[in-house]
């Protein structure tokens, strides 16, 4: 058997049995059948420890099993893997700026095969701590793109195709989250091509990495505003929204931006005021507008003119949907919102709601 097929097996295992071996290992750490009967909150703990824990022992077996291979089977060495070799700006910016776009494209792909009710996808450490998220986000990223960077490497130097190296590492890859079914194999299949052909496009480990890190900062910070644990996160939180009747503080998790909701201290009923989401809109319009524009400047850079015109709009669509995950965050978090009592002016037609809305402000004032 070809050492490299033991390298390319080591991905799938690992993803199916990781749980298993941890719990054998840590088995104090298995949650007891009576866990729901402990209170939601020590269930709420012991689902975000483990949420990080077993991804970080996912990761680090993964990335001790390459390195033991490289140690036994020395072909490959981390210096051809350029591992450390081309560090240059562009490259980072490359991997960084088309990961960006393609967790815009793969949140799309997932969203299309959840209406069948058919895929998931799992974010690790979704509910930890944010120290936590980033420990999580970087270990992951190393272990993934060092495994994909070196099986690559091993099947080419035994005379494989850069191609051919690249499906067959990308299917491996793929077959690790079968346990989620097929299409989300399937969607991880095309990750892991996107993943290897900016290896070989670049030359350079930066730029899958980049583009990994990119990539999962997206559906950690972005997609997973939008999870049904929403509400049990312990993430960035930033105090500083205050009621306008009762003065008591909100975090940004009771605050619905477009919605009318209650006051969780007296009761009253509380909006955005129209000034805030009036500057949300006209700064995100003003960042939609510049991206195709931005693309078509980075990818003349990047790229050859005849495909420049062909990618421009499907990265630069990739670009906004990813972008507008994370802008809708941050500028939260950067900006605290201001609020108003009653509704919205701005997005209704009914003029005494309006006017309710103009009045509560005045008397706030």
């Amino acid at each position: 058997m070809p050492p490299s097929v033991l390298l390319l097996v080591l991905y799938p295992i690992v993803g199916a049995f990781a749980p298993t071996a941890f719990f054998l290992l840590w088995p104090k750490e298995r949650p007891p059948l009576g866990s729901a009967s402990a209170g939601p909150d020590a269930n709420k703990s012991t689902t975000a420890r483990l949420g990080a824990l077993i991804p970080l022992f996912g990761s680090g077996t993964l990335l001790l099993g390459t390195l033991f291979w490289l140690l036994l089977f020395s072909s490959t060495s981390l210096e051809k893997a350029r591992l450390f070799g081309d560090l240059g700006l562009s490259s980072a910016l490359v991997g960084g700026y088309f990961g960006f776009s393609w967790a815009g494209i793969s949140i799309w792909l997932l969203a299309l095969g959840a209406i069948t009710g058919r895929m998931q996808r799992e974010i690790p450490g979704l509910m930890a701590p944010l120290r936590v998220q980033i420990v999580v986000w970087l270990v992951e990223a190393i272990a993934e793109e060092t495994w994909r960077v070196i099986a690559l490497l091993a099947l080419m130097t035994s005379g494989n195709s850069a191609l051919l190296s690249v499906v067959v590492v990308s299917v491996a890859f793929g077959s690790g989250f079968l346990r989620l079914g097929v299409q989300r194999a399937a969607v991880a299949s095309l990750d892991g091509f996107f993943f290897g052909f900016l290896f070989l496009w670049r030359g350079s480990f930066l730029a899958p990495f980049m583009a990994h890190l990119a990539i999962q900062a997206v559906y950690l910070w972005g997609v997973g505003e939008l999870s049904q644990y929403r509400q049990r996160r312990k993430t960035w939180q930033v105090p500083g929204t205050k009621c306008p009747v009762c003065q008591a503080h909100l975090k940004l998790l009771q605050i619905k931006l477009s919605d009318l909701f209650e006051c969780p201290s007296c009761g009253a009923q509380l909006s955005v005021s129209d000034w805030y989401q009036n500057v949300m809109r006209f700064t995100a319009a003003l960042g939609i507008g510049s991206t195709a524009l931005g693309t078509l400047l980075l990818l003349h850079v990047w790229l050859p003119d005849k495909l420049v015109y062909c990618l421009t709009y499907p990265v630069s669509y990739g670009v906004a949907t990813s972008g507008f995950l994370i802008y809708k965050r941050a500028f939260t978090r950067l900006f605290p919102p201001r609020l108003q009592r009653g509704t919205p002016y701005f997005i209704t037609l009914n003029l005494k709601g309006g006017h309710e809305s103009k009045t509560s402000k005045s008397e706030d004032k």
